[in-house]
């Protein structure tokens, strides 16, 4: 039980930790690192070759991958954001990027009706932290592990900023690990 405890707070430390080095970057430095990621993402095989590409809409400072989305749109691959309900999250195919309503958690969520279920889809997962071993530490809600579980053959990117990559992330029998995590500085392969 202790150990339990021990764990849980650590999650916590670590959570916070990253979360409030992501909020203290300014907008300049945001959006310069996330302008690198895009120009990364771009350049490797796994998204030159995906068909069918899952984003996230940022929300705050997250990794704003919007620009490689319309990049994606236009290159003619299909594009899916989350939307959430209840404790389920599933993905919409969008047409572009003005198809979007302020959703769950204050979210940008997509308002189309054609969710999607490509077995193989690219998807890029936000995170507050990520190891080297692809161990990922979202907000603590699950849904991302939820929808991986349930869709095994997704191949799994964590995005994150340089400064949000841990030495261990913690992690329990639920949690899905990353096949690979990229930031400004690169993609760590697992």
């Amino acid at each position: 039980m202790e150990e339990k405890r021990r764990t849980e707070d650590n999650k916590q430390k670590i959570r916070l930790d990253a979360k409030d080095k992501r909020d203290a970057l300014s907008e300049t430095q945001a959006a310069q690192w996330s302008a690198e990621i895009c120009m990364i993402l771009e350049g490797q095989p796994f998204f030159k070759d995906a068909r069918t590409v899952y984003f996230y809409y940022p929300l705050g400072n997250e990794v704003n991958l919007l620009p490689l989305a319309q990049k994606a749109l236009d290159m003619g691959k299909q594009a899916a954001f989350p939307r959430v309900a209840g404790s389920s999250m599933e993905f919409y195919q969008v047409a572009s990027l003005k198809e979007f309503a302020e959703g769950a958690f204050h979210l940008m969520e997509p308002v189309g009706c054609d969710e999607m279920h490509a077995a193989d889809a690219l998807v890029l997962v936000p995170g507050l932290a990520f190891d080297a071993h692809g161990n990922r530490m979202g907000y603590g809600k699950g849904y991302y592990d939820r929808y991986f579980a349930r869709y095994p053959g997704c191949r799994k990117i964590g995005i994150c900023y340089n400064m949000q990559l841990a030495l261990h992330v913690p992690c329990g029998a639920y949690d899905i690990p990353m096949e690979a995590v990229v930031t400004e500085r690169g993609a760590i392969f697992v």
